[in-house]
């Protein structure tokens, strides 16, 4: 697919104008306009969404959105790459509040005008987001149909005012499992070590993952530790738990954002399978953010069990925004019948691609 920079005028009421750029050393030049809404940007920093794209699956795209002279916001999304070819399929995720940078004010006007370019240019975008979010594009939008279904994402698991106190919130057996490992831990002579300096927590992961339980790939190892990264100093959470002899078996990596607390990455030494070191390295944490005042941690793209039963649920939903466009409904249909038949990851990929109505609502506007 060709470079998109075309301008698009929206309705002359509102005055704003839409440019869509890909390069990364264009998209860094927009640095400085984040920092006139924050200063510390946080997620919403160019360099933090660079770092979350993967380029061989990933293009990435943000839609600056300007009146007149001045930009007025940016909205961060990514088109999906197959082989290295543009797909027209866009991605966005603003369930963390990280895909629109612009003033509380001017957050709806910018979305609704970014969409409406992308839609001129791609023929299908797929968006994670609240109940809010979804409404306006609900609203708004015309020559495009919508479909919805609620999703879950990331996991929020909200944390007390003490650690006892959070310990008495979950059930008995996962209450006595986290004490039980602990102490089993500290009596084997492991370590838990906060505040990690960054150069040597990225050099213990890339140690620590060949022997990694749920390590997915190298490529994900790489992209979570360049995340983190593109933190500043005083936000990264980089934590781990290691033995006497110095040998790290657990770490965990994310970032700190107001009262929350986001963990994108945790490496557990395989070998030691029946220590629960997951376990062990989230007491400590969770010990660690409730002394420090923090109210909630979120694990990126969810957790496992136990705690995967006391996370607190979020009323988010993936919307399904597609262009008119007569050959996209072909391949919509396509898509939808090879769903049916292809393996599961293959076949949930495709729904991803062209959803079907039995688990959500269909509205065309």
């Amino acid at each position: 697919m060709p470079e998109m920079r075309k301008v698009v005028r929206t309705a002359q009421t509102t005055r704003l104008a839409a440019t869509i750029i890909s390069s990364p050393a264009e998209i860094l030049e927009l640095t400085p306009f984040v920092h006139s809404l924050v200063k510390e940007p946080g997620m919403l920093g160019p360099r933090f969404f660079l770092a979350s794209v993967l380029p061989q699956y990933w293009k990435p795209r943000v839609v600056v959105v300007s009146r007149g002279p001045r930009t007025v916001g940016l909205l961060y999304c990514k088109e999906r790459v197959v082989a290295g070819i543009a797909t027209g399929i866009v991605f966005g995720d603003d369930t963390l509040g990280a895909m629109i940078a612009a003033r509380p004010g001017e957050a709806d006007s910018v979305l609704h005008c970014a969409v409406e370019t992308l839609l001129k240019h791609v023929v299908a975008l797929r968006f994670r987001v609240g109940s809010d979010r979804l409404a306006l594009m609900e609203s708004a939008l015309t020559d495009a149909c919508i479909y919805s279904r609620r999703a879950e994402h990331h996991a929020h698991l909200e944390l007390s005012g003490n650690y006892d106190e959070f310990l008495t919130n979950l059930g008995p057996c996962t209450r006595h499992n986290l004490r039980r490992y602990r102490r089993r831990s500290e009596a084997a002579g492991n370590e838990f070590s906060p505040d990690l300096e960054l150069s040597g927590f990225c050099t213990a992961a890339r140690g620590l993952f060949p022997n990694g339980s749920f390590a997915t790939s190298n490529r994900e190892l790489e992209r979570a530790l360049d995340m983190i990264s593109a933190m500043p100093m005083p936000s990264r959470l980089l934590v781990g738990l290691r033995r006497a002899n110095g040998e790290w078996i657990s770490l965990a990596g994310g970032w700190y954002d107001g009262e929350r607390a986001i963990l994108n990455m945790q490496l557990n030494d395989r070998r030691m399978g029946r220590d629960s070191l997951s376990l062990v390295l989230r007491s400590y944490l969770i010990e660690m953010l409730v002394k420090r005042g923090f109210r909630e941690i979120i694990f990126w793209a969810g957790t496992s069990a136990p705690l995967n039963s006391y996370i607190a649920q979020r009323e988010e939903f993936v919307a399904y925004v597609d262009a008119q466009s007569h050959s996209w409904r072909l391949v919509r249909m396509a898509c939808a019948i090879l769903a049916k038949l292809a393996p599961f990851s293959l076949g949930d990929w495709l729904m991803w691609v062209a959803p079907t109505c039995r688990s959500g609502r269909l509205k065309t506007i």
